[in-house]
């Protein structure tokens, strides 16, 4: 089912629309229920709802899992912190919830994920002399 012209919401809404996007974003860690973010676009949650899906494509709520695992994806990626840490850094209150959700996002937990893009850089970082110790460790070089 396409959006027709009728179902978008108007140029204010889509402003609010955005201003709750924005809001969504710098707020990860916090725990927002649709009456915040709704009271956020100083509308109905019912009508919020309606017009934000209809603008953006999927429910507040799923928005702003998506953002949480985006930032989550990062924070596996360029820092150091725990899985825990992470968890309550994107706005899950629940470990095991975030790493189910993580999972169905992504399609593996937290720790496989970050353990996989480790070894993907590692992978790439042998100059071509190293690398032929590194893939066939019993062969001697020939210099």
């Amino acid at each position: 089912m396409s959006v027709t012209d009728q179902e978008m919401p108007s140029p204010h809404l889509q402003r609010r629309i955005s201003e709750v996007q924005r809001f969504l974003a710098a707020n990860l860690d916090r725990d927002v229920d649709l009456q915040t973010i709704a009271r956020e676009a100083e509308l109905s949650p019912y009508y919020f709802t309606r017009q934000f899906t209809a603008f953006v494509g999927v429910p507040p709520y799923r928005y702003l899992i998506g953002l949480r695992i985006d930032r989550a994806q990062q924070l596996l990626c360029e820092t150091e912190l725990t899985i825990t840490q992470i968890c309550h850094r994107v706005g899950f209150n629940s470990l095991s919830h975030f790493t189910t959700t993580f999972r169905q996002h992504i399609g593996e937990s937290p720790s496989s994920y970050r353990r996989r893009r480790d070894w993907e850089q590692d992978a790439h970082r042998f100059s071509p002399l190293t690398r032929a110790l590194v893939e066939q460790p019993n062969k001697r070089l020939s210099i």
